[in-house]
């Protein structure tokens, strides 16, 4: 018997099990492991325009907040409030909240209060002499509001970081004015949509072995009740650090002393609450400005360390940041490789030592401006930086455990989900031939390409994977 068009014979359906939820008329791929998934990417673009100073924060249950500077004009600070559930991200409507900004991420940081439900942004107000500023965020869905500005500084502010303090409720901030060049903190206290802050406190005093200090970095140790700031000097320019306690508004501060003895540049520091731990990350200008990390144990108002540890040495690394994932009690450190760009590469902790895993690249090009943290909701460490390898424009991406970048290549395509399936139970997918039949908005005659991000377009991706041709506003053949 001849057969005109499709051979009824021949099967245009199968049956997979779901990894994660498929939704129904979405383009399906098979996993190396036999399951089927839907298209995804770690990387987002929130600002398509040179970005500098990207800070990010989360409240841990799915909802971030991103702040960053627009070198032009005037550098313009801008925030957007976004949300993250499985692998899809959702971004809402950038907000100016200072038209004039620094251009440094020395100076700018945001922290989540979990007992006001607000954020914190701390920054440098380029309009009003680089004070270090404070204003409380409040987010509702995608949707971000500012309360009003308080100056916390009325200098010129070099470096800051804020924490939060989760035993005395309150907001820890560590600076560096630029005008004395002392480290100083200060605490905050969250009312609403207010700010307040208790008197600022000289931690360490500028001149010297200590010098001024650089890259000024604060984590909060639950167990020990304590702050922890770090940063390089520049008078030995060597690693330092202080322990610091708050009581009431206030901070004190422990008797400053180094945790490297060389040069130490970009430092990055996470608090593991599995461990008890600290860890630092940083750039060992000692040895060949390799990635290094050591463990911290905070006792009284001092601090002990595990042996320093290589975690990229072939070439130096810098723009480090680092989060800690207490789910699978894993470190992430992420940094720009001068010889294979952005980086990530995930620590163990052990006693007071840290082992790693190997080394990623997210993506080419080289980045600056970085940082990240965890969102347990999720199970992704969300990073942002500036992707000098794509115009500069502010990048976000969120990544988990296994630090894969994306599950789409140019084979792994292989048709329209016909029915919706939660993660685990059994998906129909309509393979190559049949008619997709339950689409929307397609134009007949078109032909439509799979996005790396699971949805279709008229325009290839990278990579490229032809989908289909539409026949209708609801049907597709697929891979036609």
């Amino acid at each position: 018997m001849r057969i005109i068009g499709n051979d009824p014979s021949v099967p245009r359906q199968t049956q997979k099990v779901a990894s994660g939820a498929i939704t129904n008329g979405k383009p399906v791929v098979i996993n190396t492991d036999g399951t089927a998934g839907v298209p995804f990417s770690a990387k987002t673009i929130f600002n398509e325009a040179l970005s500098q100073t990207t800070t990010i924060g989360t409240n841990g249950s799915g909802t971030f907040v991103i702040i960053w500077v627009n070198t032009a004009p005037s550098y313009q600070g801008y925030a957007v409030a976004g949300t993250i559930s499985g692998n899809t991200v959702t971004l809402g409507t950038p907000v100016l909240y200072v038209s004039e900004g620094n251009i440094t991420t020395e100076n700018t940081s945001i922290v989540y209060d979990p007992d006001e439900d607000k954020f914190v942004l701390v920054y440098s107000d380029g309009g009003a002499g680089n004070y270090l500023t404070a204003r409380v965020v409040s987010v509702s869905g995608t949707t971000i509001t500012f309360g009003t500005a308080v100056v916390i500084n009325s200098q010129n502010v070099a470096s800051s970081q804020a924490v939060y303090d989760t035993s005395a409720n309150k907001v820890v901030i560590a600076f560096r004015g630029h005008t004395n060049d002392y480290l100083a903190g200060v605490v905050g206290t969250v009312s609403g949509t207010s700010i307040s802050f208790g008197s600022l406190t000289t931690l360490v005093s500028a001149g010297g072995s200590i010098g001024r200090p650089y890259y000024v970095r604060a984590v909060y140790d639950a167990n020990a009740d304590k702050t922890a700031v770090f940063w390089q000097n520049d008078g030995d320019t060597d690693g330092y650090y202080v322990v610091c306690t708050v009581s009431g508004t206030g901070i004190s501060a422990g008797t400053a002393a180094k945790f490297n003895n060389a040069n130490t540049y970009s430092i990055a520091a996470v608090y593991d609450s599995t461990a008890q731990k600290i860890v630092v990350a940083y750039q060992d200008g000692g040895n060949n400005n390799y990635g290094t990390a050591i463990v911290g144990t905070i006792s009284g108002t001092s601090m002990s360390f595990g042996s320093a540890v290589v975690f990229s040495g072939t070439s130096y690394v810098g723009a480090l940041t680092a989060s800690y994932d207490s789910t699978n009690n894993k470190t992430f450190v992420f940094y720009d490789k001068a010889d294979s760009a952005a980086t990530g590469i995930i620590g163990t902790v052990s006693g007071t030592s840290i082992s790693f895993g190997s080394e990623s690249t997210l993506t080419s090009g080289n980045i600056s401006y970085t940082d990240s943290t965890f969102d347990s909701s999720a199970g992704k460490a969300l990073v942002v930086y500036r992707d000098m390898g794509n115009s500069s424009y502010g990048t976000l991406f969120a990544v988990d455990t296994s630090l894969a970048t994306g599950n789409f290549t140019s084979e792994n395509y292989i048709g329209i989900s016909r029915s919706g399936a939660p993660s685990g139970a059994g998906v129909v997918v309509d393979t190559q031939g049949a008619i997709a039949d339950n689409l929307s908005g397609l134009t007949a005659g078109q032909s439509y390409f799979v996005q790396s991000d699971g949805t279709l377009g008229t325009t290839a991706d990278d990579p490229s994977v032809f989908a289909g041709t539409a026949v209708s506003a609801t049907k597709l053949i697929v891979k036609g």
